[in-house]
């Protein structure tokens, strides 16, 4: 059968004489399978890309109902990432597609980088390292400081990664809230999180970690509201989605001072030309979508995306990290 690597981050290397020859296509080989690889992110191109493919393997490609129309006989999407918001999940299931992900691939990448971001802000790591590199040696241009140990995270979602971020968050001493209407308070109680209101995160959070999932019920999630709730000028650091955040609202939190220092390793454009509004807000530093990187994990990316084609198409549905499983299966 035919699968085709829709779009990747990383390079993909079909020639098994070359060095880092892929290991995605290496198991969609020796499954019997062939593969081509392209890099396309739009719908027409997509549809054009697909062309007498049973399979396919994306990452940010959009798949819509448009594509999922076009393609009739397209049996699974196979994300590289967690997320499948580039994937119209009713769209899928109304044509019968299944569509699989990498559910817990960089769940300790991601952890351990949105708690670098926020021991580098509550130690302003950052702002000291650039004067340094300007020639400017002086402490004491910081704002004021605070002890980690005894301070209070407070975490929006409270799902793997954030439980991971917390457990590493009290090896500093920190206490860590959280807000999470999903979570079984024993699950919360296991990672060492108290679940409180929004409003009592607010008001006790020195640090804010959010990482949601971006869904219809989350998308700018965060927003005026919950940053009006911050009562402490906590640091704020989001790891997950950029639009589970009101960026406009997160500036004004940054002008206003209710909001002290982000750090954002995802915004809403993440094509950006660098003239939004994000990037003259006071006070915030980036990463580049850089949470989930490691050699180590993209091993793993790469090994369950090809791994859910390989096992569906030979009927091991049991085998199958689904998002969407076709009812017929």
């Amino acid at each position: 059968m035919k699968v085709v690597i829709v779009d990747h981050s990383h390079e993909v290397v079909l020639d098994p004489s070359r060095a880092g020859y892929s290991t995605e296509v290496r198991m969609l080989r020796e499954a019997g399978h062939e593969v081509a690889v392209t890099q396309v992110h739009e719908e027409d191109d997509i549809i054009a890309a697909l062309q007498g493919a049973d399979a396919a393997i994306a990452e940010y490609g959009q798949f819509t109902e448009k594509v999922f129309r076009a393609l009739p006989n397209l049996k699974i999407v196979s994300n590289y990432a967690m997320g499948v918001d580039n994937v119209d999940l009713e769209a899928a299931k109304a044509a019968g597609c299944a569509v699989a992900n990498s559910p817990d691939y960089c769940f300790d990448e991601v952890a351990e980088h949105g708690m670098a971001l926020i021991t580098a802000l509550l130690r302003n790591v950052v702002d000291y390292a650039v004067d340094v590199k300007h020639g400017i040696w002086d402490w004491s241009k910081a704002p004021k400081l605070k002890r980690i140990h005894g301070l209070t995270l407070g975490l929006i979602g409270c799902g793997q990664i954030p439980r991971r971020a917390a457990k590493i968050a009290q090896g500093f001493g920190m206490t860590v809230v959280g807000y999470d209407p999903f979570l079984p308070k024993e699950t919360a109680e296991e990672a060492g999180i108290e679940l409180v209101a929004l409003e009592e995160l607010g008001a006790r959070a020195d640090a804010v970690l959010s990482h949601v999932p971006l869904g219809r019920n989350t998308r700018e999630m965060v927003n005026k509201s919950v940053f009006d709730l911050f009562r402490k000028q906590p640091v704020f650091v989001n790891t997950s989605r950029g639009l589970t955040v009101d960026e406009h609202a997160l500036c004004e939190a940054l002008r206003s001072g209710a909001v002290s220092r982000a750090a954002l390793d995802v915004i809403v454009s993440e094509t950006p030309d660098f003239k939004e509004e994000i990037f003259s807000a006071p006070n915030v530093f980036f990463t580049p979508h850089a949470a989930f990187y490691s050699e180590t994990a993209l091993e793993e990316a790469n090994r369950t995306a090809a791994g859910n084609v390989v096992e569906f198409l030979a009927g091991n549905y049991d085998k199958v990290r689904f998002a969407v499983r076709p009812a017929a299966l």
